[in-house]
């Protein structure tokens, strides 16, 4: 079993990059479909706005990890790393 720090690294954070799009998609999704219901303007205003913010946060939550991933990324795959020799060590 071959470990590739660089390479997880890389997958996490194309994980997190599609989450971040993935939100946004179903975001704009129930926006678009929830204005159309709104029965006034006020209700589809603060619907919209409400919206938006909840994403800011998720995207800034999600950046947030990715800087967490890059500031750590040896010590957290190299405790990945340890937990894998061991398991392959238990197995044996």
């Amino acid at each position: 079993m071959e470990f590739d720090g660089a390479k997880m690294y890389r997958q996490d954070t194309g994980l997190v990059l599609i989450f971040i799009i993935f939100i946004w998609l179903v975001l704009g999704f129930i926006l678009i479909s929830i204005s159309g219901l709104a029965s006034s303007d006020l209700v589809r205003d603060v619907t919209i706005v409400t919206g938006l913010l909840a994403g800011i946060f998720v995207t800034s939550a999600l950046i947030a990890v990715l800087a967490h991933l890059k500031k750590n990324k040896v010590g957290i795959y190299s405790e990945e790393l340890c937990q894998i020799v061991n398991q392959v060590t238990l197995e044996r």
